[in-house]
């Protein structure tokens, strides 16, 4: 059985065994490692918490294991006493990176930050952000994570919902199954009821510290199995729309003020650019409202040297109930007829991804034609 007992063998053994993941087992061999390393080393001590203190245990553990066949059975054993659809939590890929043209927002960022580094007292650190599309809430939940990594060493965990908008929710278990996924589980071990993915997710996050940034979540059944139940995890959840009934902090992200909103231009746009449309910014500033998803729509135009309102903006806009609303309304008026029919009726298929032959198809067009009409 020696040749089962390596130094990384031992480091990911440890690793899976303090996380708890192997749930009431889990516990057991907890107590049988710990005994185990009194009897290798002499001397006995919790299981190390840090990747680098689990290598260095491993190591010392293997130097007196090289020498002792007994031991190295014993070892042997204990490592295949593991469950092998034991999860063990991982990082992962981190949260998306943060917009850099970010403005503003000091009052919101203040209160995700309170919410997250408030003292528990047996109540879950939960917020949730929410504005109406484009506002930026997005925004403020990466560029606030950014800088957040030291808090959270056990990993920032980031499951967008966007595609599954409207009639197409993406469901509490799918949820679920997405996170898992981000968390380090395996397709093939990831549970197939909710219940039981609820469970594995609780028994990851044990004694964790740990950031869940859920964007898009359109209802609190999508997200209401993900509080947590541990004091040093925080779930952020993201609604681009109302708030809805959770149980959490509800941090409004409001519209940019007008001295901010022109500072989100320059920083897009360039001060000279904004400078040379300074007798567009009033009427800029009103139909954008403060959304910084219009704001950067109208810088783009600056940086290509059109006029920040097409000219029938004033009559689009007032028909319109929402800026960015108003904003593709107006831009969409500028393509030709044909082109404007191409993109509406591919946007009725609701596919994940386009190309040329697939929009030709719904449109009845040329994929040669239809490709320049994508351009």
């Amino acid at each position: 059985m020696f040749e089962v007992v390596t130094v990384g063998a031992l480091a990911a053994f440890f690793g899976t065994v303090g996380n708890g993941a192997a749930g009431e087992l889990g516990k057991r061999l907890l107590l049988s490692t710990g005994a185990q390393v009194r009897r290798t080393l002499g001397w006995g001590a919790p299981l190390p918490g840090t990747e680098e203190e689990r290598e260095d245990l491993a190591r010392r553990v293997y130097i007196r294991v090289s020498a002792d066949r007994r031991q190295a059975d014993e070892w042997a054993l204990l490592l295949r006493s593991l469950p092998r659809d034991a999860a063990e939590l991982r990082p992962g890929a981190g949260l998306p990176p943060a917009t850099r043209h970010f403005t503003d927002r000091e009052s919101v960022i203040r209160q995700v930050q309170r919410e997250a580094r408030r003292a528990a007292g047996g109540r879950p650190r939960v917020a949730l952000l929410y504005g109406p599309p484009g506002i930026g809430t997005s925004a403020v939940a990466l560029h606030w994570g950014a800088g957040q990594a030291d808090r959270f060493p056990d990993g920032q965990f980031y499951v967008d919902l966007r595609d599954g908008a409207g009639e197409h929710r993406v469901a509490p278990a799918a949820v679920l199954g997405r996170l898992l996924e981000r968390m380090g589980v395996e397709p093939d071990r990831i549970p197939p009821t909710g219940e039981a993915r609820e469970e594995l997710y609780r028994s990851l996050t044990a004694g964790r510290r740990a950031l869940v940034v859920i964007d898009h979540a359109c209802t609190a059944a999508q997200v209401r199995a993900l509080i947590p139940a541990t004091p040093e995890v925080f779930l952020l959840v993201v609604s681009s729309g109302p708030a809805f009934a959770l149980e959490a902090e509800r941090v409004a992200v409001p519209p940019l003020p007008d001295r901010d909103a022109v500072k989100l231009l320059r920083r897009v746009a360039g001060q000279e650019r904004v400078t040379r449309a300074k007798r567009h910014m009033p009427a800029l500033l009103d139909h954008c409202a403060g959304n910084a998803y219009a704001l950067r729509v109208a810088a783009t135009r600056l940086l290509t040297e059109e006029a920040p309102l097409p000219d029938d903006a004033e009559e689009t806009m007032e028909r319109s109930v929402h800026p960015v609303r108003g904003l593709v309304h107006a831009a969409s008026r500028r393509l030709r007829p044909e082109t404007a029919r191409l993109c509406r009726l591919v946007c009725l298929g609701d596919w994940p991804a386009i190309d040329a032959e697939l929009a030709g198809w719904a449109a009845q067009v040329a994929p040669g034609e239809a490709a320049r009409m994508l351009d």
